[in-house]
């Protein structure tokens, strides 16, 4: 082969080579940009109902909080109301938004977390009123806090304080 067949070969070859390269690189970068974040709430729709029911929650769980020297059946009685202000919030998203929810499984993820702190609340007010209170613990799952789940989600909503410590 010649010094000039060779040059023209090589530079077809590198020009083939760098267009390969740069429709991978391309196709990569699309795949990315149009996959769907497994630990964000992306709808927009649900993210802005979300922070809407939030708020609600978060005055309902204000407004049934009590003092320090609250009794036994005053501190389960609150416990109990605000986790009706959760359960009302998980209604409601499930009612408003339920055909989207498919559509983004952290929204679904996200409304099983809060009925998870539900149900931790609910074991802790059980212990309570039965004279045997047992520390209030928080699961976590897949190795994340369940308020790290709840908090970091996509929707503009953080976990009352109120509903920690119970």
């Amino acid at each position: 082969m010649s010094g000039k067949s060779w040059r023209w070969w090589s530079g077809r070859v590198a020009v083939t080579l760098a267009v390969l390269v740069v429709a991978v690189a391309l196709s990569r970068l699309w795949s990315y940009a149009t996959a769907d974040d497994p630990s964000r709430v992306e709808e927009p729709d649900i993210a802005a109902l979300g922070g809407v029911a939030c708020a609600q929650l978060r005055d309902d769980t204000a407004a049934a909080t009590v003092g320090r020297g609250a009794t036994v059946a005053q501190k389960v009685g609150a416990i109990n109301a605000q986790n009706d202000a959760v359960v009302a919030l998980v209604s409601r998203m499930q009612s408003l938004v339920a055909d989207r929810l498919d559509r983004d499984q952290p929204a679904a993820e996200w409304l099983e977390d809060w009925q998870r702190l539900v149900a931790a609340r609910d074991e802790y007010a059980r212990s309570l009123a039965a004279g045997k209170a047992t520390p209030f613990v928080l699961p976590t799952i897949d190795g994340h806090s369940l308020v790290d789940r709840l908090n970091n989600s996509g929707i503009n909503c953080r976990v009352p304080l109120t509903l920690l410590s119970p």
